[in-house]
């Protein structure tokens, strides 16, 4: 499970993970959460924390009877909707190319709502605790099934959807 943190960075230290971000062509929040992996995956290497514990298998049960991460709560959820949003921009930003046939009011479509929400909430998982390689390979191959089916689907280059604020239709849901 994947947790927010904020952090406050000095000025100049900003501005330069804002360049960064830029020539990677990912949202800044997107690449610090990058360093901060790589820097505890460090420390684990050296000894200083202990490793994750492999996560066990997942059933697709969920035991508290909420749904699953990836589809937005019985009754409508405001905190769900900014939060996923935030991770399908993120994924958008890590994949542009695979998600460039993404159309405007993506957002409308239950089907599609629900397959990059599974999408987010899968590479987030895979990023915090990913064990085995397969796992990148199989959510690659997904992510690429869906670029397909986006491609084939058309819209053209006018109503593809610009990564951005959360639009007040769907907020208001």
């Amino acid at each position: 499970m994947s947790r927010k943190y904020q952090v406050t960075l000095p000025g100049p230290v900003a501005e330069q993970l804002e360049q960064l971000a830029a020539a990677t062509e990912q949202p800044p929040t997107t690449l610090a959460g990058q360093f901060v992996r790589s820097e505890v995956a460090r420390a684990v290497a050296d000894g200083k924390v202990r490793p994750l514990r492999q996560l066990p298998a997942t059933t697709g049960r969920v035991m508290d009877g909420a749904r699953a991460r990836w589809l937005e709560p019985y009754g409508g959820d405001a905190d769900w909707r900014a939060d996923m949003w935030g991770q399908i921009v993120a994924l958008h930003g890590r994949y542009p190319k695979a998600l460039a046939w993404l159309q405007e009011g993506w957002w409308n479509d239950e089907e599609l709502l629900e397959t990059l929400s599974a999408l987010a909430v899968w590479r987030a998982e895979i990023d915090d605790a990913g064990v085995d390689s397969r796992e990148e390979l199989a959510f690659k191959l997904q992510l690429r099934e869906l670029s397909q089916v986006l491609r084939q689907a058309g819209g053209g280059v006018t109503k593809a959807w610009k990564p951005g604020a959360l639009p007040d239709e769907w907020r208001d849901g």
